[in-house]
């Protein structure tokens, strides 16, 4: 689930770059707090930005999203290192012993479905995201850039693209979109001029990698290849 967008803000992405120089210069904090607050800034900043954009011009249709709802959490999640260590530290610190254990076993599951399989083949197959429990997000909170980008005006359609494995996208408000897809890029770019692992990740491999690796945190701050795959999309490079 990459977000696909047309339009990149270059002024949105300068400035969610100028923000992890920021941070992770800034003398304040451990290096996961400064990590932590890469995701967080980018979050943040998104949230905003489409607040400012929809108080000055309404939407002319409510969103169709609501609780309950995880047609579009049936996709592979595509996510920044940043944010993986975000959703990571996440599940570390709020998820019990028994939901690490069935997580990890999802993840394993996850990556056993995917082996072999192109990025087309994957999105047919739409395949139900590793933390989708009881149609809920178990890590809500700490969600990606991309899964707050994905949204619809129009429920029904969202299910019967779910059912018939249709890849149209349902009808959706393409500034969010290319909001989030700035910020994101905004961000990697950021990490990029650090010295840091910059690609986007697949979810489950990288929230594996997250658990499994020593230090992962540390590492990926000094220039370490923490997360060892890449996204589902191929040509993507550190």
């Amino acid at each position: 689930m990459m977000i696909q967008s047309n339009s990149l803000d270059a002024r949105l992405a300068e400035l969610q770059q100028t923000k992890v120089s920021e941070l992770l210069h800034q003398e304040a904090g451990t290096g996961l707090q400064k990590t932590l607050e890469l995701a967080q800034s980018a979050i943040y900043f998104a949230d905003y930005v489409i607040r400012m954009v929809e108080a000055s011009t309404p939407l002319p249709q409510p969103l169709a999203c609501q609780e309950g709802c995880y047609f579009c959490c049936c996709n592979q999640v595509e996510l920044t290192p940043p944010e993986a260590i975000f959703l990571g530290h996440y599940v570390e610190r709020y998820f019990t012993d028994e939901q690490k254990k069935e997580l990890n076993a999802a993840l394993n599951r996850s990556l056993e479905l995917q082996a072999g399989k192109s990025k087309a083949a994957l999105a047919r197959i739409r395949p139900p995201c590793p933390l989708l429990q009881d149609r809920k997000c178990l890590a809500y909170p700490a969600r990606p850039l991309v899964c707050r980008a994905m949204h619809s005006i129009d429920a029904k359609k969202c299910k019967s693209a779910y059912k018939k494995r249709d890849l149209t996208s349902p009808p959706y408000y393409a500034h969010r979109h290319d909001i989030f897809f700035s910020i994101s890029q905004g961000l990697l770019a950021g990490c990029r001029a650090e010295g840091c692992q910059a690609a986007p990740l697949e979810l489950a491999r990288a929230l594996l990698d997250y658990g499994h690796q020593p230090q992962p945190v540390a590492r990926w701050l000094q220039g370490e290849e923490v997360f060892t795959g890449n996204s589902l999309a191929k040509g993507h490079k550190k």
